[in-house]
């Protein structure tokens, strides 16, 4: 949920308070929470990809897949603008773990195998998948798309068009 911390002190035993705002309707949901156990994840709120981005962004992925020779389909095309366009990252991972590892990852891609101190790692590149993309990461995504479609001639939207997209 969107939340705004409000104050922030250290209690005499050295442990950290914070005090958060919370919308209204979540109050009954908090209140059953006091004195338990809980798990918290803080971080910068970013909005949400919109869905218009995430649907622009398939309409294109569609008719390069249907423009290409030889045909790919809209899934492998997808998968090829996550790794020129998306978010992502590389890690090493050690080789005897890398099945029960890579199962975390929707999309990766081996990159290479190394050993050091006697075990064998290998370095692997993962690939964000779009659904958990905010706002400004989806509109690097859809503008890297963009560019691909107006190499292979398919119609796009007018850059004020997408950006549109971001607020709908």
């Amino acid at each position: 949920m969107k939340s705004k911390i409000l104050r922030m002190g250290q209690e005499y035993g050295g442990e950290i308070t914070a005090t958060f705002a919370v919308p209204h309707a979540q109050a009954d949901d908090i209140h059953a929470l006091i004195d338990c156990d809980c798990s918290i994840d803080v971080k910068k709120w970013r909005e949400k990809r919109s869905l218009t981005q995430n649907a622009y962004a398939w309409v294109l992925i569609t008719k390069i897949a249907q423009c290409i020779s030889p045909p790919m389909s809209k899934e492998d095309v997808y998968v090829d603008m996550l790794k020129h366009y998306g978010q992502g990252g590389m890690v090493t991972i050690i080789k005897d773990k890398s099945e029960d590892i890579l199962r975390a990852f929707d999309y990766y891609e081996i990159t290479g195998e190394k050993e050091a101190k006697g075990k064998a790692f290998l370095t692997v590149k993962v690939f964000v998948g779009s659904s958990k993309y905010d706002s400004g990461e989806m509109s690097v995504f859809v503008s890297g798309i963009v560019e691909e479609a107006k190499d292979l001639g398919i119609e796009t939207m007018t850059p004020q068009e997408i950006a549109r997209l971001e607020n709908v």
